[in-house]
């Protein structure tokens, strides 16, 4: 029994897994030390595992490294996969969990993890477990700041769109440019994937994978947690 912990830009994932069933799941701003004393006291975990794309306060380790077996996910941790990045020091950890989660789920297959949040990761494991490399694109609320940021004129507008093609305000000129854009995007990645790897599950993850799934225009599997089974599994491959 593990519990895993996946530190987003945005949100802080907290799961405890036994084998790969999630028995308990909290989406956080902030972890506090008496919250994971309470989940061990119910749950029994002695291994703890963090996959970081945003800061790990030091306080937060060093409670874990005392009190824990802590694996802190990082470039030189030993993965049941093979990386084929060439600069795999500057490759993300939940980008990796997310294709290993992958493997778990639909092994002996190529799989493609698109992780709709912040920003949007596109990346390919092969059937062989081999991490192939993968696209990193701004996801939609960084789109929509980006463009208030970078221009004089034009506002900061709430997310929208997908309702019709054309905006017929700024407003929705905006909200259609974020999320028909990014909608396109990902549609236009997957039908190439596919002709490139015919045989290729196409897996979503992320904070707005279930906001985009029922819209594209391909068949999909939305896994919210692979990250979380991704970082369980690194966790059962270091045991």
């Amino acid at each position: 029994m593990n519990l895993c912990i996946d530190i987003g830009n945005t949100f802080i994932k907290i799961a405890v897994i036994d084998r790969n069933e999630i028995l308990h799941k909290d989406v956080v701003k902030k972890i506090y030390v008496s919250q994971l004393n309470l989940l061990r006291k119910k749950f029994g975990f002695e291994n703890v595992i963090i996959g970081a794309s945003g800061k790990v306060p030091s306080s937060l380790i060093r409670h874990l490294e005392k009190n824990y077996h802590l694996l802190l996910l990082d470039a030189d941790t030993p993965l049941p996969i093979k990386i084929l990045y060439k600069t795999p020091k500057t490759l993300g950890r939940d980008r990796i969990a997310a294709v290993i989660g992958a493997n778990v789920l639909f092994p002996n297959s190529f799989n493609c993890v698109i992780d709709i949040g912040t920003c949007i990761t596109f990346d390919v494991i092969s059937e062989n477990g081999d991490y192939l490399g993968g696209n990193i694109s701004p996801g939609v609320e960084l789109r929509l700041k980006s463009m208030n940021d970078y221009t004089e004129r034009l506002p900061l507008v709430k997310r929208g769109g997908l309702d019709k093609m054309l905006g017929e305000t700024t407003e929705e000129a905006l909200q259609n440019g974020a999320t028909l854009g990014t909608l396109l995007e990902i549609e236009s990645f997957i039908e190439r994937i596919k002709k490139e790897l015919i045989e290729i599950n196409i897996i979503l993850t992320g904070g707005d994978a279930n906001f985009f799934a029922n819209k594209i225009n391909s068949k999909i599997f939305v896994k919210p947690n692979l990250v979380l089974l991704g970082l369980n599994e690194i966790m059962n491959f270091n045991a």
